[in-house]
């Protein structure tokens, strides 16, 4: 019998005193993504999907599923080899919000391998909460 078990998950956080739809909106615009200094010449192409440079996995592509509403970003990120699936979400906290990506470990990696792949994303975070607070 061939047994499927969950894969490893990391969870990183943004929180920030800004609502929301200010979140929201900051995020589903791709182009922001640049901030966090990991990806650069992001570009939307005609079929929804938007390309880029990536400082870890090169030459990578990324396509985003989106429900304000449920404060829903969802998206695949392919580059180096490897299809990422990120589970974003951003919800209310008080007079601000928290955003949460869910990171699931994609096939090509081990536990370790992902590990180091998401060590540099606090520092994206802080870029880009810095760019939230002070806009």
């Amino acid at each position: 019998m061939n047994q499927v078990i969950p894969r490893k998950v990391i969870v990183k956080t943004l929180t920030t005193t800004k609502d929301v739809d200010k979140v929201f909106d900051f995020f589903a615009n791709m182009k922001n993504m640049e901030i966090g200094g990991a990806i650069r010449s992001m570009e939307k192409g005609e079929d929804g999907w938007w390309t880029f440079e990536h400082s870890v996995a090169g030459k990578s592509r990324m396509k985003h599923t989106l429900s304000h509403e449920f404060g829903v970003i969802d998206h695949i990120f392919i580059g180096g080899e490897l299809e990422w699936n990120v589970f974003v979400r951003v919800v209310p906290n008080q007079k601000g919000s928290t955003t949460t990506w869910t990171f699931m470990r994609p096939d090509g990696l081990s536990d370790r391998q992902f590990e180091d792949q998401l060590k540099m994303f606090d520092t994206e975070i802080d870029h880009w909460k810095t760019a939230l607070e002070n806009a």
